[in-house]
């Protein structure tokens, strides 16, 4: 079960930066065209981002690594490894899921298609950032350099 959860938080991790990064882009150059479609990519934002918290949760409780680290928290605050494992990235990533609803939100609810892109541009823009600072790049990196 914990290797299916990894790796669906890994794909859903790839989801989430593909659509954020569509978004991005669409917002920077939408000038008034924005529409119904560019509406459901940030429903999809919105819809993986809700998907990747679920899969974290439930990585988060069954994860032997965090559960050992969570029995010694004392430790665990004093590691930057596992102090990033186990408080850094569910903070961050919870406040990236709060941003994208807050900004899905705005999108829906905004009337004119230059205020729908705007919004778009800012709240993906955010919730990339915030995915971003907690992707473990050195780790990613070395596997595809073989560093």
């Amino acid at each position: 079960m914990y290797g299916i959860l990894g790796a669906v938080h890994n794909v859903l991790a790839w989801a989430v930066l593909a659509s954020g990064a569509y978004l991005v882009v669409r917002g920077a150059t939408a000038r008034g065209g924005w529409g119904d479609a560019d509406s459901a990519w940030m429903k999809r934002l919105v819809l993986f981002t809700h998907l990747q918290l679920l899969a974290g949760l439930a990585l988060w409780f069954t994860s032997p690594a965090v559960a050992a680290a969570r029995a010694s928290m004392g430790t665990t605050m004093r590691d930057p490894a596992l102090r990033r494992l186990v408080v850094e990235h569910p903070t961050l990533m919870i406040a990236a899921v709060i941003a994208t609803t807050v900004s899905g939100v705005m999108v829906k609810r905004a009337s004119a298609p230059e205020a729908k892109a705007r919004k778009a541009l800012v709240g993906a823009a955010v919730t990339l950032l915030l995915v971003a600072a907690m992707i473990p790049w050195n780790r990613l990196l070395g596997r595809w350099t073989g560093a």
